[in-house]
């Protein structure tokens, strides 16, 4: 499935400052099943790009 990258800067305890990212599906046929999975998607946390781990975003 097609996917877009959300970022947002974000503290990592392990690298400091990092720009963290998570991904979101893109939005196809049918639109109410990708909305749901969207949702989803947007209650995850931001990801360091570097290690994985969930980053603290303001």
């Amino acid at each position: 499935m097609a996917t877009e990258t959300e970022t947002m800067h974000g503290d990592c305890p392990t690298h400091g400052t990092v720009k963290a990212t998570r991904e979101l599906p893109k939005v196809t046929f049918p639109p109410v099943y990708t909305a749901v999975k969207r949702a989803l998607a947007k209650r995850r946390p931001f990801v360091c790009p570097e290690c994985g781990k969930p980053v603290e975003t303001d």
